[in-house]
């Protein structure tokens, strides 16, 4: 289990030495391994560890009415019955969405005790500070923001740590052995069904066996289910749930109230998927005009595409397994390049630094004459970089070269299953002239390294 989180925990560790440590925030859907991350980081820096669940006992929350943290942790201890010591104790608060009140005091801990490690996590921690209209405390805690497991983590847990180590020093100049490229796809392949939930990834290394991982996500996608009562009204449930069910088939389109349900208010709608949003299960992408930097300064709030938690549940969802996948076919063309442009977006989302909260923008252009769209755009040392997900070398770039072309701009990137290449293209458009960039394809194991190599060129 250790190394499936092992990148989680060099994280926290980094947080933990630092000499005027805040409390952290861990902030991320159900499942994707909050707890057990917590209850290992414990063990791994020997530190004695005091979990309180606000779910099961919400009373908890009255002990820390007072502002004074020496009071708080004299009460713990009295209702405990144990001592604490606040340079050896971790203390955790899970489940805090219940009781957000609690937060307030995390800052007084800040002021007048850095010295004790507390960890705050609540997988449905966002939705509840949108509804009681709540502010954290700026300034005063540190935020770390958790997803699926990623394809190097799971390469990791799977024993393949010399081919994640391999994808974590690649160079672009190597040329990449063809028996190592194709075992890298059918990894990558495994992994479009296993996904990226520890509970999926575990089902799976214990057993070598699909059906175990099967009915690990089966059973996750009846409780993300079962907790919408949690948070939704009931005729809010059943949209929530026709969304949940819906948006495996409608990855990267354009997202419609009417593709949801033709019937439906298309408020009621939007209503729903704001909370699966904040319940994080559901991601959207918004489009970015993409003129410059930030591409938040360009968004288009209701012109978006949605993605699901994480491509194993996808998957699931689809009726997909291993045996779905004819062998050798290109990965790209599985579900009309749906579960590829998934996976990318999963992992771009999750790139950044896990204190910065995932976002992730894409570009389009609705004209009859000219329609185009650009899979996703992301930001790389001041410079907008545009990223399609293409089958093969053959894939149109149409899109690609027209935004490119309208924004004068010098690489883009093309995600696909056939081996990296840096090629000169020059783009000619009718009434425009002639525009040349550079085109870094790379096989989609490589997503993690997107920037590191961009960096290279």
């Amino acid at each position: 289990m250790t190394e499936i989180y092992r990148f989680a925990l060099d994280d926290m560790a980094h947080w933990f030495k630092q000499s005027k440590r805040k409390p952290l925030v861990l902030r991320g859907a159900r499942q994707v391994g909050k707890s057990t991350l917590v209850r290992m980081f414990a063990n791994q820096q020997s530190l004695e560890l005091l979990s309180l669940d606000f779910e099961k006992i919400p009373d908890l929350a009255l002990l820390f009415e007072s502002n004074e943290p020496k009071k708080i942790l004299e009460l713990l201890s009295n209702k405990f019955s144990r001592s604490i010591n606040p340079n050896t104790t971790l203390l955790f608060l899970d489940e805090i969405q219940k009781t957000p009140q609690v937060l307030l005091s995390l800052r007084y801990f800040y002021e007048e005790m850095p010295n004790l490690a507390i960890v705050a996590a609540g997988s449905l921690l966002d939705l509840a500070l949108k509804e009681i209209n709540f502010s954290m405390p700026v300034g005063r805690i540190s935020n770390m923001y958790l997803g699926p497991l990623s394809f190097k983590e799971f390469l990791r847990a799977m024993g393949h740590e010399q081919l994640m180590n391999f994808l974590t020093t690649y160079k672009l100049q190597e040329k990449i052995n063809l028996a190592i490229h194709q075992q890298l796809l059918d990894l990558l392949k495994t992994y479009f069904i296993v996904g990226g939930l520890p509970e999926s990834i575990t089902s799976y290394s214990e057993n070598n066996n699909i059906v175990g991982s099967e009915q690990a996500k089966q059973e996750l996608i009846i409780n993300y289910q079962d907790d919408f009562a949690k948070y939704a009204t009931k005729s809010q449930q059943d949209r929530m749930r026709l969304i949940f069910n819906t948006v495996p088939k409608i990855l990267g389109e354009k997202f419609g109230p009417s593709k949801i349900n033709k019937e439906e208010k298309s408020i009621y709608v939007k209503e729903a998927l704001e909370k699966l949003v904040l319940a994080k299960l559901i991601t959207k992408v918004c489009k970015s005009d993409a003129n410059g930097l930030p591409l938040g300064a360009e968004l288009h709030q209701n012109f978006f595409k949605t993605y699901l938690l994480d491509v194993g549940l996808v998957a699931t969802a689809l009726d997909l397994n291993y045996f779905s996948f004819p062998k050798n076919e290109d990965l790209t063309l599985i579900n009309s390049g749906k579960i590829a442009e998934q996976f990318i977006a999963q992992h771009l989302l999750n790139l950044r630094k896990s204190y910065e909260a995932p976002s992730l923008y894409y570009w389009v252009r609705e004209q009859k004459s000219s329609s185009a769209e650009v899979d996703f755009v992301i930001a790389h040392q001041g410079a907008v970089i545009p990223i399609e997900v293409k089958a093969g070398a053959c894939g149109t770039l149409k899109s690609l070269h027209l935004f490119l072309q309208e924004k004068k701009l010098p690489l883009g990137v093309r995600f696909s299953s056939q081996l990296p290449s840096i090629t000169n293209e020059t783009i000619n458009i009718p009434r425009y002239v002639a525009h040349k960039y550079q085109l870094l394809s790379l096989p989609l194991y490589l997503v993690e390294e997107v920037y590191r190599l961009l960096s290279e060129m």
